[in-house]
């Protein structure tokens, strides 16, 4: 029984960060624009703290895995990033669910969004 609601919970969980990163206003174009920078994966390494109505906490570790920590809820796995797409996909470890979201990066500012979803804002 303890294995069962220990699966809901997390199922619940994982549903209900699914849901704020899809949910929310459309990002305008200066949101998803392209920045002639170039974004390196090392640049993403490191804690990035919600800001505005983003509540979570995003850390990038350089052996690939990440968590995205809303205090009692989290998910953690690893993560890819491809440079030329300036796309970050997470893979979930316990359900194994998988997330793509575009990236911009513009000093100690990281924004990230699934297509069509909210766009989450980061600072370092």
């Amino acid at each position: 029984m303890k294995k069962y609601t220990k699966l809901v919970f997390a199922l619940l969980a994982c549903l209900l960060i699914f849901s704020i990163a899809a949910c929310g206003k459309k990002a305008d174009d200066s949101a998803t624009s392209v920045s002639s920078d170039p974004i390196l994966a090392s640049d993403l390494i490191g804690s990035w703290k919600g800001t505005g109505e983003e509540l979570s906490t995003v850390t990038f570790r350089e052996d690939g895995t990440y968590r995205d920590d809303a205090g009692d809820i989290y998910i953690s796995g690893t993560y890819e990033f491809d440079a030329l797409s300036r796309t970050v996909t997470v893979h979930e470890n316990e359900y194994g669910m998988t997330f793509t979201y575009y990236v911009t990066l513009s000093g100690n500012n990281l924004t990230m969004q699934i297509s069509g979803g909210k766009v989450r804002t980061f600072s370092k």
